[in-house]
């Protein structure tokens, strides 16, 4: 099924849809490149529309799509991530990514449950429910305070909203955390437990693959590799995700 959905969105190029293209004119241009089968200059023509901003989901779906045809498969993943980041209901690019990472071969971060938890709600949608959970508590605060609390009751109010407001800034958390990813482009990346070519390998990433927590110090990238250890990555191997 995944298959058939990744030959169907390559086939016909997402649509504009709501999300601001900075030159309408270059994307079109773009996208007639690609159905006539040139994907370099098509690439071509979406990384100046990237460069100069804004971006949408759609922009770096094509862009994914173009790479793709291009054999980057790893630069390919993270361009559907950064569709997904913008527009975390894209299906099209939801399927093309589940796609290419089983094609390539990704490794991918083991979250625990706790951690699936927490990525129940985006960053925006954790931001509201935070805010609207804590008014709630300052509202349940002095409604006790007054005595005019409702049927629930002073002490029960406000645990929810806590309890909620907690929820919600954990989601928060874990979305700020998770936003710090970046993708393998390379064919495949070596990492090692120190920055030098002569270290010791720690594993090889195959294009696609997405570590977590980078910090660049230098021509390597200090990060945390899928299997949870931390380790040395050359920075000419990865992309992050985050657009911008």
């Amino acid at each position: 099924m995944l298959g058939i959905l990744f030959c169907a969105g390559f086939l016909s190029h997402a649509s504009r849809g709501a999300q601001p293209i900075p030159d309408a004119r270059g994307f079109d241009d773009a996208n007639q490149l690609y159905e006539a089968g040139k994907y370099d200059l098509a690439k071509q023509g979406y990384d100046r529309l990237v460069k100069s901003g804004p971006w949408s989901a759609n922009l770096y779906y094509n862009r994914g799509n173009a790479e793709w045809r291009l054999g980057q498969g790893g630069e390919a993943a993270a361009d559907y991530e950064r569709a997904l980041e913008l527009e975390p209901s894209h299906p099209q690019a939801r399927a093309n990514l589940d796609f290419v990472r089983d094609q390539i071969g990704a490794k991918l971060p083991q979250w625990q449950w706790w951690q699936r938890a927490l990525g129940l709600l985006d960053a925006n949608l954790a931001a509201v429910v935070l805010s609207v959970c804590g008014w709630g508590a300052l509202f349940s605060l002095a409604a006790a305070l007054t005595r005019s609390a409702g049927r629930l009751g002073p002490g029960v109010a406000v645990a929810i909203c806590l309890l909620g407001a907690g929820y919600a800034g954990g989601c928060l958390w874990e979305a700020n955390g998770v936003a710090t990813r970046a993708v393998v482009i390379a064919k495949s990346a070596t990492a090692r437990v120190a920055p030098a070519e002569v270290a010791p390998i720690a594993d090889v990433l195959p294009a696609g693959s997405e570590v977590l927590a980078p910090e660049e110090r230098g021509p390597w990238i200090y990060c945390t590799l899928p299997d949870g250890t931390r380790a040395w990555v050359p920075a000419g191997d990865l992309e992050r995700v985050k657009p911008g």
